[in-house]
C-alpha cells in the first residue's frame, strides 16, 4: 500500500480549503473595499426597491424595518466570524497545518454556512408573514425572474452545460 506523502496532504488540504472558501470569497469580492456601513446601505436600498415593487403598506414597511434592524447585529457578527474563519483557513494552509486542523476549520465553516442559510430562511418566513396573498405571489414572480436573469448571465459557465440552449434539446 502506498503511503500518502506530506505534499499530497498539503495539496489535499489546499484543495479542501479552496473549495470551501471560494464561494464566500466570490461574495466578498462583490463588496470589496466597502465597509460594513456601505453593505448595510446596499441592503436597505434593496429592501426599499422590494417594498416599492410589492406595494407594501406603511405598516408593512414599518414591520419590515423592525425585522431588519432586529437582525442587523447578528448578520454583522456572522459576516465577521466568516471572515475570521476564512483567514484562519488561509493561515493554516500557508503554515502547512495538518489535515485534522484543516478538517476542523472546514467543519466550522460548513456549520456557519448552514447557520446563515437557516437565518436567511427564517428572515424570509418573517417577510412572508407580513405579506398578503397577492404580495406573496408577486414576490415569487420576482424571485423567478431573478433566477432566470441569473441563469441567463451564467449560461455555459457550469461544467457539462451547453452554451447553446438549442443543443440541450
Amino acid at each position: 500500500m502506498m503511503k500518502t506523502t506530506g505534499l499530497k496532504k498539503l495539496a489535499g488540504s489546499a484543495l479542501l480549503a479552496t473549495l470551501l472558501a471560494a464561494p464566500m470569497a466570490t461574495l466578498a469580492d462583490h463588496h470589496k473595499g466597502q465597509g460594513e456601513g456601505l453593505k448595510e446601505e446596499h441592503h436597505e436600498r434593496m429592501l426599499e426597491r422590494m417594498a416599492e415593487r410589492l406595494e407594501l403598506t406603511e405598516g408593512q414597511k414599518a414591520q419590515l424595518k423592525v425585522n431588519h434592524e432586529a437582525n442587523r447585529e447578528q448578520r454583522m457578527a456572522q459576516r465577521q466570524e466568516m471572515r475570521q474563519l476564512r483567514q484562519q483557513i488561509r493561515e493554516a494552509i500557508d503554515s502547512g497545518a495538518d489535515q485534522a486542523t484543516l478538517d476542523r476549520l472546514g467543519a466550522q465553516l460548513g456549520q456557519l454556512q448552514v447557520s446563515q442559510m437557516q437565518d436567511r430562511h427564517r428572515r424570509h418566513q418573517e417577510l412572508e408573514s407580513i405579506l398578503t396573498d397577492e404580495q406573496k405571489a408577486k414576490l415569487e414572480e420576482m424571485k423567478s425572474d431573478r433566477k432566470a436573469r441569473w441563469r441567463e448571465r451564467h449560461k455555459g459557465h457550469h461544467k457539462g452545460q451547453s452554451k447553446d440552449p438549442a443543443e440541450a434539446q
